[in-house]
């Protein structure tokens, strides 16, 4: 739909949404009135990079890097076992 605001045109097009029809949930002068629930598709949020002041930083998603996963070098079941070999050097 082409639209116009203060002289300058622009493309509208609205997103469709499709309804589910619920449960009754009464009556509105004397007519079964029904829930509506829409539809809506979750689309993520595209990300920006943007500076302020001279410091970097991300709007949006967050882009993941590979990070390999290493153990950890703690024990939560025998701490003891650990403490004795980091004070023998």
């Amino acid at each position: 739909m082409k639209l116009k605001y203060r002289g300058v045109f622009y493309d509208y097009n609205p997103t469709k949404v499709t309804l589910l029809e619920g449960k009754v949930k009464g009556k509105y002068r004397g007519v079964p009135w029904q829930e509506k629930i829409p539809q809506i598709a979750l689309t993520a949020e595209p990300s920006i990079d943007l500076k302020y002041r001279g410091v970097a930083y991300r709007k949006g998603a967050v882009k993941l890097t590979n990070i390999e996963a290493k153990p950890a070098k703690t024990s939560a079941t025998s701490p003891e076992i650990l403490l004795e070999e980091v004070a023998s050097p």
